[in-house]
């Protein structure tokens, strides 16, 4: 069962983040096509590529690496670590979706962030969720600040929930 997971995680993750370096290239390619009928063809392509592959891919990613680490029972903190880089790769994937969605509306608009440079960030946080991954470094308690080590002892906003 752990290896199946393993497997979907794998195979999504490289779905994803190959979408995630392919998308920035044909944004950057997108403003000077060669030919009229090249431009259409680019929007549908990455209309269909971002919504049909790209995400889906991050769900299933998302999901089987979240059953990986309930199944293996890994809450260690350098799992904490890359799940903060996964953020980081979310926040990508929708300022991606975002740019895709502007071509396919209004034509060609230029990003506010660069394409080589949402190329560079994707790069960058993927090698450092592999290196997190593959290295699973130590880190220790004291990185993280007193107030989330220890209990404030405050009342919740909520008012707790019936019992029966």
């Amino acid at each position: 069962m752990i290896a199946w997971l393993k497997f979907l995680h794998i195979a999504t993750l490289l779905l994803w983040c190959g979408g995630l370096l392919i998308l920035p290239l044909l944004l950057a390619r997108a403003d000077n096509p060669v030919r009229a009928g090249e431009a259409a063809r680019m929007r549908i392509f990455a209309h269909f590529a971002y919504n049909f592959c790209v995400s889906p891919a991050a769900v299933l990613a998302t999901l089987a690496g979240g059953s990986l680490i309930f199944a293996r029972w890994l809450f260690e903190p350098w799992m904490f670590a890359k799940l903060t880089l996964i953020g980081g790769l979310i926040v990508l994937h929708t300022y991606v979706g975002h740019c895709v969605a502007r071509l396919g509306e209004e034509g060609y608009v230029r990003p506010a962030v660069p394409p080589p440079l949402l190329l560079a960030a994707g790069l960058a946080i993927m090698a450092a969720i592999l290196v997190t991954v593959l290295a699973k470094p130590h880190l220790g308690a004291d990185l993280m600040p007193d107030w989330l080590r220890q209990p404030l002892n405050r009342q919740l906003l909520l008012p707790p929930a019936p019992s029966r």
